[in-house]
């Protein structure tokens, strides 16, 4: 007997009610990122330097990187970066394979 399995998305494409919402920016002349979150009614935040090799784009990805791998659970993340948004979009399901841009192939698995 041949079994069709039903996957649950890892990815909503509508705010996740109850979940942690987290807000992310970088800037290209500060060469830094920040996440921002808010954590019993306090606004927390964490600012991450970019590395030597780190485009905006990278560093706008290494954001949400850092804050999928620091939060557990249901987690709304909100970035103005389209890069970071179709990645996020096209990854679930992904082969990733090396690229020439270590820091990106770094970020992606």
């Amino acid at each position: 007997q041949e079994w069709d399995w039903i996957t649950k998305p890892l990815r909503s494409d509508s705010p996740i009610p109850e979940a942690l919402t987290v807000f992310t920016d970088a800037g290209k002349k500060s060469r830094k990122a920040a996440i921002t979150w808010k954590e019993t009614d306090q606004w927390q935040h964490r600012i991450l330097e970019a590395e030597p090799a780190d485009s905006l784009q990278t560093l706008e990805l290494f954001a949400v990187v850092w804050a999928l791998n620091a939060f557990k659970g249901p987690l709304n993340v909100v970035t103005d970066s389209n890069y970071v948004a179709g990645v996020a979009q096209r990854i679930e399901g992904a082969s990733v394979k090396e690229v020439q841009n270590k820091r990106l192939y770094e970020l992606l698995l």
